[in-house]
């Protein structure tokens, strides 16, 4: 691997020696603004900018499509990558045929005694527009913003769909609703979708978005290192998880990317197991499925250890056959390739061990904002681009499963392996977990 800098090179083979706990010169991380962890405006401006063009003409709208849980509100990738803005109820227009101003932002009106519970909101004016970048920022009252599609609308009668629908909500997307609206008040406008525009732009990665999450991986790594000693027969999943946790929130991490996922035994075969409330028995191993988010963008690693230090014949067995099925996907990730392809090789090492039918899930994905980031399957990989591959097998008869997931960074000429910070061997794993039973 290299980092994005270019300045560090680790060649993928298989058993190569433990990777050092701290990789050297990484690329350096962006201007990021307190306290939300966003980029300058102008970088939000110009990915509204490359849309634009893609538009060439028309109207669209992009809701926050946010949700809350316990580490705050999140707004949708899409919208965060256009904006930058963690306003819940926001609302982004894009006009990009109109004369002087062509995107809008609209934000839900205030409410003061809302505001006492949780929060005041910024005023309107100059601080909140140079804040988020906009030159027209406004409240949505009485219909604001039908008023405005209508109004946009009259000049250029196409209305773009440019984030893909999600086919499992039954509801209709809220963009749709809205220009059903318009089409009501304005006859004659068309709907057009802007199909994969919006996610081939979030998939090819800028070299400042590629230091942040190579930040975020570290972090995660280390999480790791500080868990791991913690795992030993008669010690909890939960302190396992815990610890990483904390040393993700310490080191300036805001959330998890996704419920972490520490399973031992027979959990460890369940694929989002999300208790961690077991205790860990002599002879299991325990699969770790756990990272942070960091500004904003996620990151996503897999390790299996076994939980007193030594594989069994059987479980190293295993451990082999999954990593060579990564390893013979690694070796295959460049520009032009697909990602069935990947899928396929990765299946077919596993296959041929006569484990095929207990890979139950796909090869990887595409990791960005979100931890399965928006992206083309369909289409060839391409530079910039980062995706996990994590193969498993899963023996519920058995009572274990293994899965080693680590993230990969597609370059102009093959690919960066950005998760080396940990074990991936089965014996670099024993010798990882030697060293944390003599520091306890």
């Amino acid at each position: 691997m290299a980092s994005t800098a270019g300045t560090l090179t680790v060649v993928l083979l298989l058993g190569a020696a433990v990777p050092p706990a701290v990789p050297a010169a990484e690329p350096p991380l962006p201007t990021l603004i307190e306290p939300a962890q966003t980029q300058a405006t102008t970088v939000y401006a110009e990915r509204r900018r490359a849309l634009m063009d893609a538009m060439g003409e028309g109207v669209a709208v992009v809701y926050s499509e946010g949700e809350e849980d316990g580490f705050g509100y999140r707004p949708s990738g899409d919208f965060f990558y256009l904006t930058g803005v963690d306003d819940p109820g926001a609302v982004l227009v894009l006009a990009p045929k109109e004369r002087t101003y062509r995107e809008f932002l609209f934000l839900k009106t205030r409410d003061a005694e809302w505001e006492r519970w949780v929060g005041e909101r910024e005023p309107m004016g100059a601080a909140l527009r140079k804040k988020y970048g906009f030159e027209k920022i406004y409240r949505d009252r009485n219909n604001g913003l039908l008023s405005h599609m209508v109004n946009l609308a009259t000049r250029s009668p196409t209305l773009w769909q440019v984030v893909l629908p999600n086919v499992a909500d039954d509801a209709k997307p809220k963009d749709l609703e809205l220009y059903s609206k318009v089409g009501e008040k304005l006859p004659g406008v068309k709907v057009k979708s802007l199909g994969w525009t919006l996610a081939n732009l979030r998939a090819r990665h800028s070299p400042d978005e590629l230091a942040i999450m190579q930040h975020g991986i570290r972090l995660t790594e280390e999480g790791f290192r500080a868990a791991i000693p913690l795992v030993r027969p008669g010690a909890s999943e939960g302190m396992v998880r815990a610890e990483a946790e904390r040393v993700w929130r310490a080191a300036g991490s805001r959330r998890t990317a996704y419920s972490s996922i520490v399973g031992s035994g027979a959990n460890s075969t369940i694929m989002h197991y999300p208790r961690s409330e077991r205790v860990m028995k002599d002879g299991e191993v325990l699969l770790m499925d756990m990272a942070c988010e960091y500004a904003h963008y996620a990151t996503d690693i897999t390790r299996t250890v076994p939980v007193n230090g030594h594989f069994t014949a059987e479980q190293r067995k295993v451990y082999d056959v999954v990593l060579a099925a990564q390893e013979k996907a690694l070796a295959m990730v460049k520009p032009g390739v697909y990602h069935e392809d990947l899928d396929k090789a990765a299946r077919s090492v596993i296959e041929a061990a006569g484990y095929g039918d207990f890979f139950i899930h796909g090869l990887g994905h595409f990791v960005g904002l979100d931890v399965h980031d928006a992206g083309a399957y369909h289409e060839p990989l391409a530079a910039g681009m980062v995706l996990t591959i994590e193969p498993g097998i899963y023996l519920p008869d058995r009572g274990f499963g293994v899965r080693i997931e680590d993230e990969v960074l597609v370059t102009e000429t093959g690919a960066r392996l950005l998760t080396d910070g940990l074990p991936r061997t089965a014996e670099e794993v024993e010798r990882w977990m030697a060293g944390a039973a003599s520091r306890r």
